[in-house]
Formats: structure tokens, sequence, C-alpha cells
């Protein structure tokens, strides 16, 4: 569910304009980022949610800054750069139908 979860994240956020700059990554911590992208000029840390209907379940907070601290250490983009994190959470209804909310700037809106 969840790889299916985020392929359909991906091309989400490639509609949207996004340029996707890594998948998949995870940090020395074992926390994992989704998606990794560029929006315009801002820096997006992505964490896709898939859950079943009547399910839950995210990533602290605190896990995915760690990890997107780490992910930046490593790939250290030239000159100042904004940072953001988004979710992107899709809820499964059936095998043929979800719902999917992207909570732009996430942390900031108080969605954790």
């Amino acid at each position: 569910l969840q790889e299916k979860a985020v392929k359909v994240a991906i091309r989400f956020i490639e509609r949207k304009g996004f340029e996707l700059l890594d998948t998949g990554w995870t940090s020395p911590e074992g926390t994992q980022i989704d998606l990794v992208a560029n929006d315009e000029d801002t820096l997006v840390f992505i964490d896709v949610t898939a859950t079943e209907y009547g399910e839950g379940g995210k990533v602290k907070r605190s896990n995915l800054e760690i990890a997107a601290a780490s992910w930046l250490a490593g790939n250290t983009p030239d000159g100042e750069i904004q940072v953001r994190f988004d979710i992107i959470d899709m809820l499964v209804v059936s095998t043929d139908r979800a719902l999917l909310r992207h909570h732009i700037n996430a942390f900031s809106c108080g969605v954790e």
C-alpha cells in the first residue's frame, strides 16, 4: 500500500510542477524521507502516508526534521535555500479509489 501511495504522490507533485530530487531516502537514524523535491526556490521534504479507511499512523515531526538535516548534510545545495515539510495523506476507500490530501508546510499549520 505504501509503495503505491508513493508512486501516486510522485505523479501528483510532478503534475504540480515540483522537481523530484530523491525518493525513499533513509537517515542514519533510520527515519525514511519518502520524497525530496524542489518547489520553485524551496526544498521540500515530503512524508507520504497511506491508510486503509479506519486506520491511522504518522511519522513524528522530530524524526522527520532530524532525517532532513541528515539529507542536507550529504546533499548540500549551493547558496541559501528555503526548506519546507509537506505531508501527502492518502486514504484508501476501495480497491480503486482513494482520497489524497496535500498539506503544504504542514508543520507550520499544525498538521502532525
